[in-house]
């Protein structure tokens, strides 16, 4: 369960202890302040050994109680909170709201056993309350039992169409399952009833925020500023809303505000590093993104943005260093390979850059760019006989006329053709032609043609950065020939 739904649920029972029962004392009567006229003390010879005031015992109020659980689930834990629920007098055991309380609670503790025990016995006393049968959704949703959850949540809108929070629980499933627009309109059904309701509030403002419907975004989670002005989720929203408008300016303060509430979030620091670096502010992005990291080292976005940083910097050994950590913590980012296959080219790490592109071609073999890499690190090493098997079974699955089969043939054969020339001249994709001229260029670098070589890298460059990772692989060969 939703650890935040459960705090909420239990904070909008005090909040009806706070509106409804302020003032009052366990029968129900009000305190009153004795306004009887104080005699003045006489006075106490130094001779006499003054008493020690005696304390009389605190009255036990629902106010009372109520605050205190309110600093504990702000400031302690699950179990602290619990730990309170045994000062209750015996007229309070089988209260209400108490046990609600109480319930969720022990749902949020993870404590199901108990936590069904007493919502078996409050629904036995209050099958119809909503209150009841939202928590027992709740308990069926921590159990893992969805078919019981769904059961239950049925039986609640029947009777209460309009449950804000049912409805919430219905929009959160379909949010899971990326279907915003039905997520939306089950938020805005809750929104009905109550719409000053923060969980449907900010649940609407995201979804439509991912259907592009920024306008109704921006008005739900300004609301939620109006109604809870430290709700770290709608600034950071809003941010993502002025980033949208290259506002990155106004982004910037809209997260830094989130950070400020809330500073061990990744997003919000991966975002705020994202609206710095739109802005220049090089070294600012690198410090969000290295706190990010820090806060998720074993998730590899962080280290992914870190690495394109320090790739657009020219800073090459870190990285590669940082692209190593996002195939860590997910191998099945490909594009990470392809970034380490061409840095680790760069560096002359040629099993290291073969590894990277066949990780990259497994897991797109239709893009002649890794085959073609993978051979040319095999030549580098000198290693023909493996370049040739590798080759064999690549070239089964290309048609014999085209370019790219054209291509992977010379590397194989190893020997020079000027009809390959002809027919990259005569290509109209212009694409593949420059990667052909690539590959024609490191054909007669490995080849020991300096002089074919870099004619056909400096043809790649005059194409003026095309959409394809070789141009940068170009650039490289031609300083290196220059030098």
């Amino acid at each position: 369960m939703n650890k935040h739904h459960v705090k909420w649920v239990a904070l909008l029972g005090l909040c009806s202890f706070l509106f409804f029962s302020c003032g009052s004392t366990p029968t129900g009567e009000p305190q009153s302040e004795d306004t009887s006229v104080i005699e003045e003390a006489p006075e106490v010879s130094e001779s006499k050994v003054q008493e020690p005031e005696v304390q009389e015992p605190e009255v036990f109020t629902t106010v009372n109680f109520a605050q205190k659980l309110q600093k504990v689930l702000e400031e302690g834990t699950n179990e602290d909170a619990l730990a309170l629920f045994q000062e209750l007098p015996p007229e309070y055991e089988d209260d209400l709201d108490m046990q609600l309380i109480y319930a969720s609670l022990l749902v949020s503790a993870g404590k199901l056993d108990e936590a069904s025990q007493v919502t078996d016995k409050l629904l036995a006393s209050h099958p119809k309350n909503s209150d009841v049968m939202m928590l027992s959704v709740m308990l069926a949703k921590a159990s893992g039992n969805t078919a019981q959850k769904n059961a239950k949540l049925k039986e609640l809108l029947k009777n209460d169409p309009h449950n804000s929070d049912a409805n919430v629980a219905l929009a959160d499933d379909q949010m899971l399952r990326r279907n915003y627009k039905l997520a939306g309109q089950y938020y805005r059904k809750g929104l009905e009833k109550d719409p000053n309701h923060l969980d449907a509030l900010s649940g609407y403002g995201q979804a439509t925020y991912y259907i592009g419907d920024d306008r109704a975004s921006r008005a739900a989670f300004k609301k939620i500023i109006e109604l809870d002005p430290d709700n770290s989720i709608a600034y950071s929203f809003l941010g993502k809303l002025d980033a949208a408008d290259e506002n990155y300016y106004s982004a910037t303060k809209n997260i830094e505000k989130a950070l400020s509430i809330d500073n061990d979030i990744f997003d919000y620091w991966l975002d705020y590093g994202q609206y710095l670096r739109y802005q220049g502010k090089f070294q600012e992005a690198e410090n969000a993104w290295i706190k990010a990291k820090d806060l998720s080292p074993n998730y590899f976005l962080g280290y992914a943005y870190l690495a394109g940083l320090y790739d657009e910097q020219n800073r090459l050994d870190e990285s590669l260093e940082m692209y190593r950590k996002v195939v860590q913590y997910n191998p099945k980012y490909y594009f990470a390979y392809e970034a380490i296959g061409m840095l680790a080219w760069h560096k002359n790490s040629y099993a290291e850059a073969r590894a990277a592109f066949e990780k990259a071609f497994s897991a797109s073999s239709d893009n002649i760019s890794y085959p073609l890499m993978i051979a040319a690190t095999y030549l580098k090493e000198n290693k023909v006989k493996e370049c040739k098997n590798f080759l064999t079974k690549v070239m089964k699955n290309r048609a014999t006329d085209s370019l790219e089969y054209i291509m992977l043939r010379l590397y194989y054969d190893g020997l020079a053709d000027q009809r390959v020339a002809q027919r990259i001249a005569n290509e109209n994709n212009r694409n593949l032609k420059g990667k052909m001229m690539y590959y024609y260029g490191l054909f007669n670098e490995i080849h020991g043609n300096d002089v074919q070589s870099k004619k056909y890298y400096t043809d790649v460059l005059a194409m003026n950065s095309p959409l394809f990772f070789e141009y940068r692989l170009a650039e490289w060969a031609v300083g290196e020939i220059v030098k």
